[in-house]
């Protein structure tokens, strides 16, 4: 093995995967993908700049911002850019939530009536609705965005703000396992940190749902 290689081994890469801050869609019950978001609440847009001020206290500092184009996670990258001073979010396409195909903009009583819930973990080639994504391409999206990440900004912190579907799924696909109750609009809780870390070898999951800064006490 070469020294170079030694290096890359020991270099330690540190992905956070943040949640996006309150939306509009989630306090109005919406399934709300790119075509249909409506952006943050002024409460999300406070939960933003709160974990702005706590990763900019936090080291190490993250080197890049990166985004979901959903308007939501675009919303609440640009709050974090301003604050840790990492100029424009780059728009990372393959970040974004499930595709929910002829359900995005519908409320979630109406999903439920029109094409019934179920567990996609159970049912993993099943599209969540005509045109839209199954679990099994969703999770390995999500796999391959991480392994991207891996390869382009090995041994630095990235930032990824992102969406809370996005998060289990790279779960599932980096570390095999997921939470107990999936889809749920308080776990992974708006802007909570995620943080994976590649040693060189392998994915560990070093914080899930860490959303103290939300905490009042604190």
């Amino acid at each position: 093995m070469t020294h170079e290689q030694e290096q890359e081994q020991q270099a330690v890469t540190r992905v956070l995967l943040v949640r996006h801050g309150q939306s509009h869609a989630s306090v109005k019950k919406l399934i709300a993908g790119s075509r249909t978001c409506l952006g943050l609440t002024e409460h999300g847009r406070d939960q933003a700049a709160r974990l702005s001020a706590r990763l900019a206290a936090e080291p190490p500092r993250p080197a890049t911002l990166l985004t979901s184009p959903v308007l939501r996670a675009r919303e609440t990258a640009e709050i974090l850019a301003s604050g840790l001073q990492l100029g424009a979010p780059v728009v990372e396409t393959q970040a974004r939530e499930l595709d929910f195909g002829a359900a995005d903009g519908l409320s979630i009583d109406e999903y439920e009536r029109k094409y019934g819930a179920f567990d996609m973990t159970a049912h993993p080639d099943r599209p969540f609705a005509p045109d839209g994504e199954t679990w099994n391409r969703f999770r390995t999206r999500a796999g391959q965005v991480a392994e991207d990440l891996l390869s382009r900004h090995r041994g630095e912190t990235v930032l990824v703000v992102c969406h809370a579907g996005f998060i289990v799924a790279a779960m599932s696909a980096l570390l095999d396992t997921v939470p107990p109750v999936l889809f749920t609009d308080s776990t992974p809780a708006a802007t909570s940190v995620n943080e994976f870390v590649h040693d060189g070898s392998r994915w560990r999951l070093l914080r899930f749902d860490d959303a103290r800064h939300l905490d009042p006490a604190g």
